[in-house]
């Protein structure tokens, strides 16, 4: 099972936004909010969005198939590798991939794998627009995992940090809001402390995006953290909050 989530990202600006600074930036982390030094797990995640393309040539079927698909749709692909989850003895042996289709506009989710591929086979006339992924480490503090990350778009250039901060033992977003406030708080300061003056930690609102697509009150899972990492990374190319 997954603990609540808040999904953060370090804005700075684009000058200071480098590989280097990055490696600066999650060492500090790493070398202050994991004293003990827990095992490290890998954390990858990828963000995709496909769009519809408004020149494509549409035959009759191509036309059924893709009524009622939305303009745009994103994909989130969440990988659990070992020792990803706090219970070390349920930890995957090998890496678990699902993916999450998060349709914004509609302010809907799919999950399930049968679901999602008949869904994205009827995009016939998308093409993919946008592709970030996600790549780092984290580590348990306790009941909490830190987890920070780079960014890299379809070309392998970096475009960020972005970290996460779950609190195991609630499942509810808005309960575990507080306490995940307050670690998120620590990681800003290090953060802060590391980096060049101008970078700010940029919380895109988790309780708010899940309430949008009717989350708010279902335990924390797949679809919460698809919609947070979307709503992260897309608010993070966009250089938005």
């Amino acid at each position: 099972t997954m603990g609540a989530k808040r999904v953060m990202y370090w804005r700075q600006p684009a000058a200071q936004r480098t590989m280097k600074s990055y490696l600066a930036l999650s060492e500090a982390v790493r070398a202050e909010l994991n004293p003990t030094d827990s095992r490290v797990h890998r954390w990858s995640a990828e963000v995709s969005a496909r769009r519809k393309n408004v020149n494509a040539e549409e035959g009759m079927f191509v036309s059924l198939t893709a009524a009622g698909v939305a303009d745009e749709v994103f994909t989130c692909t969440l990988v659990d590798h070992p020792d990803t989850s706090k219970e070390t003895s349920s930890a995957p042996t090998a890496a678990n991939e699902r993916q999450v289709v998060v349709l914004r506009k509609k302010r809907e989710v799919m999950e399930g794998t049968t679901r999602v591929k008949e869904y994205l086979a009827r995009c016939k006339t998308h093409t993919v627009a946008h592709r970030s992924k996600v790549d780092g480490v984290g580590w348990w503090c306790g009941d909490f995992a830190v987890r920070i990350g780079r960014v890299e778009n379809a070309q392998g250039t970096y475009a960020g940090l972005v970290c996460e901060v779950e609190y195991a033992p609630v499942r509810d977003v808005n309960v575990a809001d507080a306490l995940l406030a307050e670690y998120a708080r620590a990681i800003g300061e290090c953060l802060r402390r590391a980096d060049a003056p101008g970078g700010s930690l940029v919380h895109v609102n988790t309780g708010e995006c899940v309430g949008a697509y009717g989350l708010g009150n279902v335990a924390f899972g797949d679809a919460h953290a698809a919609v947070a990492y979307v709503s992260t990374v897309m608010t993070m190319q966009s250089g938005g909050l």
